[in-house]
């Protein structure tokens, strides 16, 4: 019985503690709520059931809350479907109609119904989502402006996409190091280069350098995640220049979707007149998970951290010596002069896996720098052995990397 007392004095203080001082959000880029455990999680529920019940205007409360329940559902349903559409029912439901009702016309509100499924209609989840976006407030954190992003990439609204990406971009959480390799991405390609994009993960930086720094612009991206939606495609075949009728959507349309995707790619290689590029460190993404087919992966040719259709055979090594020498901006791999941020991405890749690519994609030029050009070589060489550092001193295994140096 002491115990129990102990405990539930303990309980109190931590929710008057919480209530005295901003509370904080939990989830997305927080505490690791899908690897919890059940007991854990539980006790999570608990601990923000309890707390809105005292504090039942806390926007960020009725989010955590959200969150874990969201959690929970997506758990479930991963171990059988059925099993977590009845928790979706018993659960969700009912706990989104409580945030409605709590906290009604909240960014928070509009952001758990759209997330929460709980508007079923197109017409309530559009008027949800727009809700939201116009409440979207300075501190929300970056898995938001990736949501509301791959919201409107397909309504190819270019107003709103650039009010979300600027405050995305201004409110700092878009990693540095993410930005400076969509940046070298775009580097390498030629003038009016297409960039096709397995999914918003691989465009988002790139729309933060175009529609808000202003560089770039002349490139067109591809997000193959929006590719199912006919006015999309008809949007990006327009800027490319290449023709798009009901005709061409219905010969390209099926209902499978890697089929239609394969077909958009097929007729985007064969009818553009501009180059074409992927991103080298993802190509494996491309076609719902599933990578390009056998008679494209023939024609793809690497540049370093991108890939190009070509086909007529060319001498791509020399283009992607051109790129290193010319337009990559690399010193910044040398030392970041800044602290790590919690990352709250949707799309979330490290500044170490992206260090980790340049080696892998620039390593074979190493060999012929040593015997051609030895100035250049060095400057590889250390700029190589400084990220290898840095990743030694993180604990990362770097046999492999260390292996190009030899």
């Amino acid at each position: 019985m002491k115990q129990k007392i102990i405990s539930m004095l303990v309980g109190l203080t931590m929710m008057t503690g919480a209530s005295a001082q901003r509370t904080e959000l939990i989830g997305r880029g927080g505490a690791p709520i899908y690897l919890s455990d059940s007991l854990k999680v539980d006790s999570m529920y608990n601990y923000w059931n309890n707390f809105v019940a005292q504090h039942p205007k806390d926007n960020v409360a009725w989010r955590n809350l959200f969150e874990i329940c969201s959690c929970q559902e997506f758990k479930l349903r991963c171990k059988d479907w059925e099993t977590g559409t009845h928790y979706f029912k018993e659960n969700m439901v009912p706990l989104l109609e409580r945030i409605k009702k709590a906290i009604p016309g909240s960014y928070t509100a509009y952001y758990c119904e759209y997330e929460g499924m709980l508007a079923t209609t197109t017409d309530r989840r559009e008027l949800t989502a727009d809700s939201a976006i116009v409440l979207l407030p300075k501190d929300a954190p970056a898995g938001d402006y990736e949501l509301w992003m791959q919201y409107l990439i397909p309504k190819r609204d270019t107003v709103r996409m650039t009010n979300v990406l600027t405050q995305y971009y201004e409110s700092g959480q878009y990693p540095e190091e993410s930005l400076q390799y969509h940046f070298n991405e775009l580097q390498g390609m030629e003038e009016g280069g297409i960039y096709i994009g397995a999914h918003e993960g691989d465009v988002i930086g790139k729309m933060i350098l175009q529609y808000v720094l202003g560089v770039h612009k002349d490139k067109i991206l591809y997000d193959e995640n929006a590719a199912m939606v006919p006015e999309y495609v008809q949007d990006v075949f327009g800027r490319i220049g290449i023709p798009f009728s009901d005709e061409i959507w219905n010969q390209l349309w099926s209902m499978w979707q890697d089929k239609t995707l394969t077909a958009i790619m097929h007729y985007i290689f064969d009818h553009s007149k501009r180059p074409v590029y992927l991103s080298a460190h993802d190509i494996w993404q491309h076609i719902i998970g599933q990578g390009l087919p056998d008679e494209l992966k023939a024609r793809l040719y690497n540049e370093g951290l991108t890939i190009r259709y070509s086909t007529t055979p060319y001498d791509n090594r020399a283009v992607k010596r051109r790129n290193i020498e010319q337009r990559y901006r690399l010193e910044y791999l040398r030392m970041p002069f800044h602290p790590e941020m919690k990352n709250t991405q949707r799309f979330s890749f490290s500044a170490d896996a992206y260090a980790m690519n340049y080696m892998r994609l620039l390593q074979d030029q190493l060999p012929y720098y040593k015997k051609h050009n030895r100035e250049r070589y060095q400057w590889l060489y250390d700029i190589f052995t400084d990220i290898i550092e840095r990743l030694d001193k993180e604990s990362y295994d770097v046999d492999e990397f260390k292996g190009y140096l030899k």
